[in-house]
């Protein structure tokens, strides 16, 4: 029998530790507290000491291993790991006042206080000087996040840092860092280090910014990593891009050059952006079809919608419905199509399983046809139901749970409840009330119109299929 805590096995001692650690955070504080509102001097402003945010889970977790990193070494090697596993390092932003006084009674005699400068890179460049005097405590980080840091000057810190940290295996990077690392940088990354260790998750996420940091001539530099062999990414496992920028966007030349090493892709992810196409998403899928499980291609403008992707020569040549069904391990897909036909959900072998939405307005064919224009479409669309609903019937039978949603400009139809769900106001005005004779609250709106972040306003309403049609055949709707 152990004659003290430490001679447990590690595996129990960690438990316990992580136990005593979750409670300390339970009773510890979870938020900052400031004042409702900055006293400027010589104004006479009533404050009152309010809840500013929550912190950040990092920040807890060193706060609550503080104690324990002080018992023995072994126990502070623990805290460490614990602590450092996940980092999320933010830009600071907004600005702050101090009181000019060291208690809160002055507040109702002296209500006089001077803004304050903080260096918004402070947080990076900490991090950046604690794992350069401290190896051992880089080592620990299993995951980083890495949130408002866009220029040239704070990306070089960004991959200081990682250069530090040997055990990553989930990045978070602004989108810039593919234009202002170099191929050391990245190669470094994806496996050639002295460990032969690569990230198996990298998300790259993008905002607009300003004209100020645009014109910036030390941020127009673009080092073109990607056009390097040494930059391999066969050893990522998942992939995310997120978001749309007016500055040096990802475009679908960058997903194709990573498709030429991305072999090994399990999960895409490519939501809110307008500077990527169909072809970059095909090149990515087609060349991890043998792994794909997860695709999801959520366009940020109506191109992804009213048209579900810009007009391409690629994407006009190839048969994407066909091109998804040779994804053997694909389980979930949300995706935009140029056009759709019943081959997407001909095949009863397919794994898929959950939720699974598709996006298009077009009917594939030689000459692809508009849903808003010809009744030839309308009528194969019609199949392309009942086709989605022999599929969810098959998986069932199999004991798989497979929920089929497809979006159409402003319409969602859910083949497995027969249902269409939109916007039916300009429908009862049009018919002057006569049209649906019955209709029921819908919880699937407003976001399924566009599924983009300007959303139209008011609820949505849902109709069987067969109302529907009939109120396309009386010009009360229209695709």
């Amino acid at each position: 029998m152990p004659a003290t805590i430490n001679d447990l096995p590690y595996e129990l001692l960690s438990a316990i530790l992580q136990d005593a650690a979750e409670l300390n955070i339970q009773q510890g504080p979870n938020y900052t507290y400031g004042l409702s509102q900055a006293p400027e001097p010589l104004q006479d402003a009533p404050m009152q000491r309010v809840v500013r945010g929550q912190l950040s889970p990092d920040t807890l977790r060193w706060t609550a291993a503080e104690n324990i990193r002080q018992v023995r070494r072994q126990w502070h090697d623990w805290a460490a790991e614990y602590a450092l596993e996940n980092l999320y390092i933010s830009r600071w932003r907004g600005s702050e006042r101090w009181m000019q006084s060291r208690t809160l009674d002055t507040i109702k005699t002296n209500p006089s206080s001077i803004a304050v400068y903080r260096d918004p890179y402070h947080s990076l460049r900490k991090t950046l000087q604690l794992f350069e005097a401290n190896p051992a405590l880089a080592s620990c980080v299993r995951r980083i996040w890495f949130d408002g840091y866009y220029g040239a000057e704070t990306n070089a810190m960004i991959f200081s840092i990682l250069r530090r940290c040997s055990s990553i295996d989930y990045l978070t990077l602004p989108w810039t860092a593919l234009r202002y690392g170099d191929e050391n940088d990245w190669s470094r990354l994806l496996g050639r280090n002295a460990e032969g260790r690569s990230i198996s998750s990298l998300e790259l996420l993008a905002v607009d910014l300003k004209q100020s940091h645009i014109s910036n001539a030390a941020n127009q530099v673009d080092k073109k990593p990607l056009n390097s062999p040494r930059v391999n990414f066969s050893g990522l496992k998942r992939l995310k891009i997120f978001g749309h920028s007016n500055f040096m966007p990802l475009t679908d030349d960058d997903l194709i050059a990573i498709s030429h090493t991305a072999a090994n892709l399990r999960e895409i992810h490519i939501t809110g952006t307008a500077s990527v196409t169909i072809d970059g998403i095909e090149a990515l899928a087609d060349s991890s079809d043998e792994t794909l499980e997860i695709l999801e291609h959520s366009p940020l403008t109506a191109d992804g919608f009213e048209r579900p992707d810009p007009t391409s020569l690629r994407s006009q040549k190839d048969h994407l419905c066909r091109k998804i069904l040779r994804c053997p391990r694909l389980r979930n897909l949300s995706f935009s199509l140029p056009t759709l036909c019943e081959d997407l959900f001909s095949d009863a072998s397919v794994k898929w399983s959950g939720e699974m939405q598709i996006r298009t307005s077009t009917i594939c064919g030689r000459h692809p046809l508009s849903l808003k224009t010809s009744p030839k479409a309308q009528i194969q669309f019609w199949r392309i139901l009942d086709r989605a609903r022999s599929l969810m019937k098959s998986r069932e039978k199999k004991g798989v749970d497979l929920d089929i949603e497809i979006f159409v400009d402003n319409w969602i139809f859910e083949p497995r409840r027969l249902l269409v769900h939109g916007n039916l106001d300009s429908s009862i005005l049009i018919s002057q009330g006569t049209w649906p004779p019955e209709m029921s609250p819908s919880s699937k709106g407003p976001y399924g119109q566009t599924g983009l972040y300007g959303k139209d306003e008011g609820p949505y309403q849902s109709v069987s299929e067969a109302l529907f049609r009939d109120g396309l055949e009386k010009q009360y709707v229209r695709f």
